[in-house]
């Protein structure tokens, strides 16, 4: 339930028939509909106000005009055009019998801010996170997370888990589930701001970067390597002079600048921004989760920011993941679950010669990115199918039919742990890495092929998986979503072969 400012009791017109409030009742909605953006107990979140204590009669007749349009809000209009005028008397039943909060900032720490406190004045924004693989970040919404997670830990729904084998906090929950690593929390649902796993002030309260590797080489990683303030932090900041004018008991306005109240005094900020554009426009800002990440054995699962250095490029992560779009920042941070990006990843082309007995076809995979293609989790992989068709499009030579990694090794780009004996493992259990045959920072690679046909067109694409085959079954045992391992067509190119 978002942002529902309620006005003093002045001048309600009486109520037709006083309807009788089920507290208990009014609790279950309330946990239902209003915790996530108004918090646990109403005591709000962030700008969004508390609703604990508020008189019942008030409370009824402000869902009433949100719910008629009379006052404006898209998501309290929507939400409460399904409710009836009981279930309004419920709520206000439960909310008036609450201890009133002065001051919900006392009451909450910034990092139990929901991402839906941020929604009212962010729509686009929001829409765009909301969408992201931030937003999913956690078991409880990544299937592919989730399957490793109850394997190397337990239900995300639990407090008091350990990792297993180490039986240490879960660090994965760094990166993860920051907002609960704060509190030493496992139990992800307990709050909106820990579900939400990499949500608006999981970043926005970064202050600064210690890096990955501390003292005598000990990894701290994902929160453990950032520093992070009670003020969220902000790529720009406001004057410290700006001050906005009194509007009103209604008063929505930026919650991030001083204003005046109804007597001309000068009030802090709900939620006051520091500017701290070299963190927030800086690649420091998602090195720590994004750098480097070894198993218990040290063995590196990833090493994105490593693959950054070696690369020597200048630019910044934000500049291919948070473009620009109608003058603001994209939130949706796009990367390997997106098409779009994976299509500007690549460039593929084919050359194509003669030859006695066929045609000789140079396949050319230009890697664009600063870091290896594919990067990130070590299941990630691509292949390279390249087919040689008639002119009426039958399919008269192909690289592989079923197995790539077998067919034409080549032609399969990925990175594989092993055991001590050299044999595939899966990353929590690997030793050292077995193969790693990705594309290299800005690499030219040319795959060379002696087609023994006469075909029209040699065609050439480029698959990526999110996972290898053999995990597909697990994974999908915690997802109904059965597009999403499907292989997503990342490069294409036809050369027409001249006769």
């Amino acid at each position: 339930m978002l942002w529902l400012v309620l006005a003093p009791l002045v001048g309600w017109s009486g109520l037709a028939q006083a309807l009788t409030g089920d507290v208990d009742v009014g609790e279950s909605l309330a946990n239902q509909y209003c915790v996530a953006c108004h918090g646990p107990g109403g005591v709000g979140l962030g700008p969004i106000p508390s609703l604990a204590g508020m008189q019942a009669q008030s409370f009824q007749e402000t869902m009433k005009l949100l719910r008629s349009g009379k006052r404006e809000s898209p998501t309290m209009g929507q939400l409460s055009a399904e409710m009836t005028d009981q279930q309004f008397a419920d709520l206000a039943a439960y909310f008036s019998g609450l201890e009133p909060v002065t001051d919900p900032l006392e009451q909450q720490r910034l990092h139990h801010v929901s991402a839906a406190a941020c929604q009212w004045c962010h729509e686009d924004i929001y829409r765009q996170w909301a969408g992201s693989m931030h937003a999913k970040s956690t078991a409880l919404r990544d299937p592919i997370h989730e399957m490793m997670y109850r394997q190397e830990v337990g239900d995300p729904r639990e407090e008091g888990q350990l990792h297993q084998r180490s039986q240490r906090y879960p660090v994965c929950l760094q990166c993860h589930a920051p907002n609960a690593a704060k509190d030493g929390s496992t139990k992800l649902d307990a709050m909106a701001a820990y579900s939400e796993g990499v949500n608006c002030v999981a970043c926005h309260q970064i202050s600064g970067y210690k890096g990955v590797r501390g003292e005598g080489g000990a990894l701290r990683l994902g929160l453990q390597a950032y520093e992070t303030s009670s003020v969220l932090q902000g790529p720009m900041g406001y004057p410290f002079d700006k001050v906005r004018a009194f509007e009103g008991p209604d008063d929505a306005g930026n919650p991030h600048v001083d204003k005046l109240d109804a007597f001309g005094q000068r009030v802090s900020a709900t939620l006051p921004m520091q500017g701290n554009p070299g963190m927030l426009r800086g690649n420091d800002l998602c090195l720590g989760c994004h750098h480097l990440r070894p198993n218990p054995q040290g063995v590196p699962l990833c090493a994105t920011g490593d693959e950054f250095d070696a690369s020597g490029a200048q630019v910044t992560c934000q500049s291919c993941h948070m473009p620009i779009a109608d003058g603001v920042a994209h939130h949706g941070m796009p990367g390997g679950h997106d098409v779009a990006q994976l299509a500007r990843a690549v460039q593929l082309t084919v050359d194509v010669e003669p030859i006695e007995s066929g045609v000789r076809a140079n396949v050319v995979m230009q890697n664009q990115l600063p870091h290896k293609m594919p990067t990130g989790a070590p299941f990630r992989n691509v292949q390279v199918k390249v087919t040689a068709l008639d002119a009426n499009g039958k399919v008269l030579w192909e690289n592989y039919t079923d197995d790539p990694q077998k067919e034409a090794p080549d032609a399969y780009l990925f990175y594989q742990l092993a055991d001590d004996e050299g044999n595939p493992a899966m990353p929590p259990v690997a030793t050292q890495v077995g193969v790693d045959s990705r594309l290299a920072p800005h690499e030219r690679r040319v795959l060379t092929y002696e087609i023994p046909v006469k075909p029209a067109v040699v065609r050439a694409e480029m698959f990526y998986n999110l996972v290898f085959k053999g995990m597909k079954p697990r994974v999908m045992e915690y997802t109904d979503d059965e597009t999403l391992l499907e292989p997503k067509r990342m490069a294409f190119f036809e050369a027409h072969v001249t006769p």
